[in-house]
């Protein structure tokens, strides 16, 4: 991985604590992080065009809130924001992605997007009301089939 993808996968990680620790209390703090990624990056354009991806994720935990597997304590601002992050590194410290085959995408969605969720949970940004582990098993499949379709829709808005 280049300089660059290493500075945005721990710049990522960051972002990603700062938001779900922080929540709406730190949102504008979050932006200005987003912010900082466009000022860095060394693809403005295809960012911009990747950007949407982040919708499918929303509509995704908006159809998890709805069906009651998340509650948040208010609108989530910092979900939008952490959404727009993530897609933003499939297309740089995540795009080794990409050499995966889709199984073993699936698992990768799988075990990382559902470890979020919970991670999430522990930090109090979510309350899971169906419980741990029936949560879990609901996220399960949601990632393994979401990471592997955000990857390839990444794939090809960035025309690569």
């Amino acid at each position: 991985m280049s300089r660059w993808q290493w500075t945005q996968l721990l710049a990522f990680e960051g972002f990603w604590l700062l938001a779900v620790a922080g929540q709406n209390r730190w949102a504008w703090l979050t932006a200005l992080l987003l912010a900082a990624h466009f000022w860095f990056s060394p693809s403005r354009g295809a960012d911009v065009r990747a950007l949407w991806l982040a919708v499918p994720g929303l509509l995704t935990d908006a159809a998890l809130a709805w069906a009651g597997v998340f509650v948040f304590g208010h609108w989530p601002l910092w979900l939008a924001l952490l959404w727009a992050g993530f897609v933003l590194t499939l297309g740089h410290s995540l795009v080794w992605l990409r050499r995966f085959s889709p199984s073993l995408m699936a698992f990768t969605g799988a075990l990382a997007g559902t470890s979020s969720y919970l991670a999430g949970w522990r930090l109090g940004a979510v309350q899971l009301p169906l419980g741990c582990w029936v949560s879990a098993a609901i996220l399960v499949p949601v990632w393994a089939t979401l990471l592997p379709l955000l990857v390839g829709l990444d794939r090809r808005l960035r025309r690569e």
